[in-house]
């Protein structure tokens, strides 16, 4: 399948020149009131206390900075791994940083792995993250190069310590639009763009129902739990405007004053996210 060209005129990802250290560069962004007000929107959320913003937004620096250098148009998210150092502030500047880690082709696709970095205007760091993600979705191409080794097995079967009540919402088309950037036209808002990419209609971005777990493990443990957390999470399926996502969370390991959590959203066709969770569960 062809590639579309890029409307922004941003250059391919380099995958054949990618190397291990090499930076991909920098962005900042405010945390604005209509930029977190959209995010709320989209994501279901209610508003963390004053004078915070939602840690989930978080969870996408690491594609937003690979989208303003390169063309993602038709990429998709296939991992994000983060751990949460300081609660972001709104009205707040964030600047979001990050190098390769690591490149390799499996099954017919290309992966590029990006560990990012997030300060805020005081130079206090707010985040760390690994985002990996699939080059171009329609790619199909021979293995290549070396596969990192998992980060962090998925928690094994066990006794579950306690299961946090499910949160379960339903994705709507308004939901993917408001996600995106303003007037932004792409796969996850536009059923012909992505149709033309090989997808059956739009999909919601990955880091739209990942909020969801930072939703769920915030009415568990409060917001300010969030500090000293960690995510790691793979995104299986996509989603589609109309399917029911139920995301769910067990705790499996408890001591030193953090719980470990299993972690999952469940949509019509499977699991959509697996993953695991770190939480401070004494503050």
């Amino acid at each position: 399948m062809a590639r579309l060209p890029d409307p922004r005129g941003r250059p391919s990802v380099p995958f054949d020149a990618i190397l291990a250290g090499q930076e991909v560069g920098s962005f900042s962004y405010p945390l604005d009131e209509k930029t977190v007000s959209r995010h709320l929107r989209a994501t279901g959320q209610a508003p963390p206390p004053p004078p915070f913003a939602p840690v989930s937004l978080l969870a996408a620096d690491g594609v937003n900075l690979a989208d303003r250098h390169y063309d993602i148009s038709q990429s998709v998210h296939a991992g994000q791994r983060i751990e949460i150092e300081a609660l972001p502030r709104l009205g707040s500047v964030l600047t979001v940083s990050g190098r390769a880690a690591a490149r390799w082709a499996r099954k017919g696709r290309r992966y590029v792995e990006v560990e990012t970095e997030t300060r805020d205007e005081n130079g206090r760091r707010i985040a760390i993250g690994i985002t990996t993600g699939v080059v171009v979705y329609s790619d199909r191409v021979a293995d290549e190069g070396e596969k990192p080794p998992p980060r962090e097995a998925l928690l094994a079967d066990g006794p579950v310590h306690e299961a946090l009540p499910p949160l379960v919402r339903t994705m709507t088309r308004e939901a993917m639009i408001l996600y995106e950037p303003e007037g932004e036209a792409n796969f996850h808002t536009d059923d012909e763009i992505a149709r033309a990419v090989g997808l059956p209609a739009s999909i919601a971005t990955g880091t739209l129902f990942l909020a969801y777990v930072f939703d769920l493990l915030a009415r568990r443990y409060g917001y300010a739990c969030a500090v000293g957390s960690t995510l790691d999470v793979r995104i299986r399926l996509p989603v589609f405007a109309g399917d029911r996502i139920v995301t769910t969370a067990e705790v499996v390991e408890r001591s030193g004053g953090r719980d470990r959590l299993r972690v999952a959203c469940e949509g019509p066709h499977g699991a959509v996210i697996v993953g695991t969770a770190s939480v401070r569960s004494g503050v």
